[in-house]
Order: structure tokens, then sequence, then C-alpha cells
């Protein structure tokens, strides 16, 4: 039975008083078309020339070439999207340009180029099902033009179009405050790594230039034990203890939504060798190297081609030891280390012999203290714009089917 208040399509509900019509009917599309590569350049004469493919995304002109012959010209708000390998990946130009064989131009003919676009994003997967080719996807004309939208009256376009760009808008500032925030931390690191914390007096050593008053120590010295986990691939289970690999150690953080399993049987016999507790460092040693996260969680998991580092508290703090690591001046020595090399691998006999700088207690405590509020920033932030990402997504499927109705008096 259909809801009362709406029609059934061959996309699901919609209301009785939108339309159902096809790409054609609200818009104009126009086929991109590479002009001749002897009218390409990169000194900014005639337009900015995107291809698509993975070029497309960067509309900025100091990152494409230019075009001083172009066949095909996409004005600016048109919709650009990717006809070729990716299809799908949609933009709107943000000035006149020309386009390439990799794009199509979309205007609407009194309708919202904006409704328009977050549509074609909303839809993009069944977009994505019509393309073809056996050497890579592609769609053509017809199939975009024949493509069906939901299409309301123009005033609840707009509202509807309207409401989204507000949450894209926080969505941008969110990303611009992460992004100076971890210019923040990376300006820091190298500050209150090197330097330290009122420091006037420094001197030479085999990591660079340090504060005086600094020592070196090589890693097995400041640790009770330096060890790795398991080589052995055991089996996988549906319920059992979190199994952690290198993949799982990304950004400074230790994620276990995306996690193996492993029996109670193998996970005593992988953690009889390598125990992970709350305050060790975990740190990755074969292929991608560098990455470090500290343990912070008070459940039993294990680990397997990762590292573990079980600091000495009393010669050095858990949280400095981390950043440490992570800071330009152990990222230095290790690409040292690992120059030339064939395999991006370190040893445990190598990692023992680590130099890392190590200041008194009290100021290790204070540089942990000032990165870790920066830690913390950031983590709010990033929550913040996946919060944002999440409702956007909802109001995404239910403002654009017609599933929540739009008052188009009210202001965004």
């Amino acid at each position: 039975m259909v809801k009362e208040g709406y029609k059934k399509t061959k996309y699901g509900l919609i209301p009785d008083s939108w339309d159902f019509l096809q790409l054609k009917d609200i818009a104009k599309v126009n086929m991109g078309s590479s002009p001749p590569s002897s009218t390409y350049n990169e000194d900014g004469d005639g337009l900015p020339f995107f291809q698509g493919n993975a070029e497309f995304g960067s509309l900025y002109p100091e990152e494409n070439q230019w075009c001083i012959d172009p066949q095909k010209v996409a004005d600016k708000d048109n919709i650009l999207i990717s006809v070729r390998a990716p299809v799908g990946d949609i933009n709107i130009a943000p000035y006149r340009c020309c386009i390439g064989r990799g794009l199509a131009a979309i205007e609407g003919e009194e309708t919202s180029n904006k409704f328009i676009y977050y549509y074609l994003k909303q839809f993009n997967p069944k977009l994505q099902s019509y393309s073809q080719g056996s050497t890579f996807s592609s769609i053509n004309k017809k199939v975009l033009e024949t493509f069906f939208v939901n299409y309301p009256p123009l005033p609840e376009q707009k509202k509807i179009a309207s409401i989204l760009s507000s949450v894209d808008k926080s969505i941008e500032k969110t990303d611009e405050v992460i992004e100076e925030t971890k210019e923040l931390k990376k300006g820091l690191m190298q500050e209150l790594l090197t330097k330290g914390i009122g420091h006037s007096e420094f001197k030479d050593t085999i990591l660079g230039k340090i504060p005086a008053k600094w020592d070196i120590k090589k890693l097995r010295d400041i640790c009770n034990k330096v060890t790795d986990g398991t080589h052995d691939t055991p089996k996988e289970v549906n319920d059992g203890y979190p199994f952690i690999t290198a993949k799982n150690i990304t950004n400074g953080k230790l994620d276990f939504e995306d996690c193996g399993y492993v029996s109670e049987k193998d996970h005593k016999k992988i953690i009889s060798r390598s125990k992970p507790e709350k305050g060790d460092i975990l740190f990755t040693h074969i292929g991608t190297i560098g990455q470090t996260v500290e343990v912070n969680v008070d459940f039993e998991f294990s680990i397997k081609n990762v590292a573990l580092f079980k600091p000495n508290n009393e010669l050095i703090k858990s949280k400095y030891f981390k950043y440490s690591l992570q800071s330009n001046i152990v990222q230095g020595f290790i690409k040292r280390i690992l120059q030339g090399g064939v395999q991006q691998y370190l040893g445990l006999t190598t990692l023992r012999g680590f130099n890392i700088p190590v200041p008194p207690l009290e100021e290790q405590k204070k540089i942990a203290s000032i990165l870790s509020s920066v830690d913390a920033k950031l983590k709010k932030e990033e929550e913040y714009k996946a919060k944002l990402e999440r409702l956007k997504k909802g109001l995404m499927q239910k403002l654009l089917t017609g599933e929540i109705r739009v008052n188009t008096e009210m202001e965004v």
C-alpha cells in the first residue's frame, strides 16, 4: 500500500506534487571533447582545462593545464561529472573552463543546479551501475540524459539545496580547523622535540642539535621490553580476541573497528611473547615503517608484525616516548637506517639500538601535555566532522526522496 500523499516510481516513493523526469527534460548535457595537445599550456593562456579521470577534483588553475582552443566549454556553476573511469565523480565548476572527453557538463534549465548536484551525489551508485566498457568503465550521453531525477517544485529544490549547502559549509570550515590544528601540531612537535622548553644551551649529537641538558639513550636502555607480535597467520574467528596488524595503526590511532579476531588458544600463545598493556607503545616496523601509537585500552588483544615497546616510566614517560618516535628527529634517523634497503623492515636488534632524545622527566611531562592538548582538539574536530557527515548523509536520503518535506518559507 502506497503511503498517502506519495506515489511510486522506479526509484521508490516520492511526494504526489513531485515529478519523476529524465535529466534531458530538466537540463542540458554537454559531453567534453579534448582539444589537440598542441593547444595545451601551463602559462595561464586561455581557459583552465579539466580532463577528468585522476585529475578530476583539482579545480584550481595553478594545478591544471590551460587550453587556448577549447572544443567544449563548461560555464561557471555547471555540474561537472566524470564519465570515464572513475565514473560518477561530481563537482561544480567554479569558473568557465574547457572540459576534456573524461567529463560532461550539466546545466539546469529553470532548475536549481545545486539540487541536481546533490541528487546525482545521492544516486551516484545507481549511475555507476549503468557504466560499460571492457577496458575501463564509462557512460555516454544517452545514459546521462535518460537518467531519472526526483523533481520537486523549484522553491522546494532551492530550499533542499540550501539546507545541504549549509551542512557542506560547516564541513568545509571544520576541515579548515582540522588542517590548521595539524599544522600547529607539526610546528609544536618540531619546536618542542628538538629545542625543548626554555633552553639556551644546545649540543650536537647523532640525532642533531638538542638541549645540553638532554640525553641520548638507546631504546633498549629506556624500555623494560622490546619485542614484536606473531609472524604467523592464526585462523580468524567471528568471536574472540581482537587481532591487530599494521593496517590498524594510522595517524597515531589504534583502530579496532576493522580488525580480525583470534581464538583464546591462539591469543594466549601470542601474548606469551608480546602482551600489549595500557601505556605500552606499538610501532609498525614491516612495510610501512614508523607509525606509532600508545595503547590506551584495558582489554586484551593480540598483535602481528608490529613492534611492542614497554617503556621504563622512571626514565621515559609513555606519552613523551610516543611523540618522540613520531618526531622529525627520530623519523629522519629511521630514514637514514632504511636508505638503500630493498625491503622496508626494521628488526628487533635495530630497534633496540635506536637513539632517542631524553629530556628530564618533568620536561617530558610538559611536552607531552602540550601536544596531548592539541591532539584532544584535533580529535574533537574530527568527531564533529564525522557527526556532520552522518547528518548530511541522513538529510540527503530523506530530503532528496521527499521523505522529509521542507518549509520553503523557512530561512536556513
